[in-house]
């Protein structure tokens, strides 16, 4: 079944008839906005998601940090911290 924004994406693309016209490129720019739209939304539930479970219960506390690249998924424990030190990022 597909999700409702691959059946607006397609549904937009449907309208467009000349691409390089003024209504197909502003069609166009609609559709790129509601695929940036739907990873940002995408990776916000992933990552609640690893949130939610880490704030559960006592197994862990706030010094824990996940990594999670396309192949593994690492727990990460804070031992010693200076804080955010902002003196080397230019302006």
């Amino acid at each position: 079944m597909k999700a409702i924004t691959d059946k607006i994406i397609e549904k937009l693309q449907s309208l467009i008839i000349e691409p390089n016209s003024e209504f197909g490129k502003g069609i166009q720019q609609a559709i790129n906005v509601i695929e940036r739209e739907e990873k940002q939304a995408e990776f916000e539930e992933i990552a609640r998601i690893m949130m939610k479970h880490l704030g559960q219960g006592e197994k862990y506390h706030p010094h824990y940090t996940v990594i999670i690249t396309n192949s593994t998924a690492e727990l990460v424990e804070g031992v010693r911290s200076v804080g955010h030190v902002m003196d080397y990022i230019p302006d």
